[in-house]
């Protein structure tokens, strides 16, 4: 067994070329070398000379190479210096290295569970609160 038959529960090596690939992996998948499909995996590592294109999504990633199309993640996103990634981000939690690059729709869940606050709402009250006050300060008079 190599190394990377222990510590990863899926690996594609640099002179590997999958394309059409619809992979789920329950653990880690390291990527050295190119992939063209669909992936699910709870933690991705795509190595510097790695290429992964397609909808790729899971919990965890560290980016040392290329991901393009789609990359929905809700938990952290790592992109070392090396990393490139292009087209629809999605995380939880992001760190970068100085170098890294990003090119895209880029989200996060940072709004979700809590309620955008009602414009019209707050504006009524206060709308509401001024016509109040000056009504009072017609009494008064």
């Amino acid at each position: 067994m190599s190394e990377y038959d222990k510590e990863f529960e899926f690996y594609v090596g640099p002179a590997t070329h999958l394309e059409g690939a619809s992979l789920a992996i329950d653990g880690t998948a390291r990527i050295d070398g190119k992939i063209v499909g669909k992936v699910s995996v709870k933690h991705l590592i795509v190595g510097v000379d790695g290429v992964v294109q397609g909808d790729i999504s899971g919990e965890t990633a560290t980016i040392e190479g290329t991901v393009e199309d789609t990359l929905s993640l809700t938990g952290k996103l790592l992109v070392c210096a090396s990393g490139r990634i292009r087209g629809k981000i999605q995380y939880g939690s992001i760190q970068t290295e100085e170098g890294a690059k990003l090119i895209g729709e880029i989200t996060t869940d940072w709004d979700q569970g809590t309620a955008a606050p009602e414009v019209s709402s707050r504006l009524e009250a206060f709308k509401s609160g001024l016509t109040m006050d000056a009504d009072s300060e017609q009494l008064e008079i």
